[in-house]
């Protein structure tokens, strides 16, 4: 598993989380002033996030062996525990 270690590299994760979600709702209006619906907006988001949370889940959930990887801590935890935590 892959983890920040450094502050350095903790505050640009943070930054750039910053600017993803800050630059949000700047395209939200722009596209629905070029007519598109916010519905559609939104289905085509929460679809391409989910797609990369799953794989960026199963790449950098791999790599390094000094921490325990994404899939065996995945199959280690019940079902239950996994889906609503």
């Amino acid at each position: 598993m892959y983890m920040v270690e450094s502050k350095g590299g903790a505050i640009v994760c943070m930054l750039l989380s910053l600017f993803f979600l800050g630059t949000w709702p700047a395209v939200m209006t722009l596209l629905e002033r070029r007519g598109r619906l916010p519905q559609h907006t939104y289905l085509d988001y929460t679809i391409t996030n989910l797609l990369a949370a799953v794989i960026i889940a199963f790449t950098f959930g791999q790599i390094g062996t000094d921490h325990p990887n994404f899939l065996p801590q995945l199959s280690q935890y019940e079902l239950e525990a996994a889906v609503w935590w």
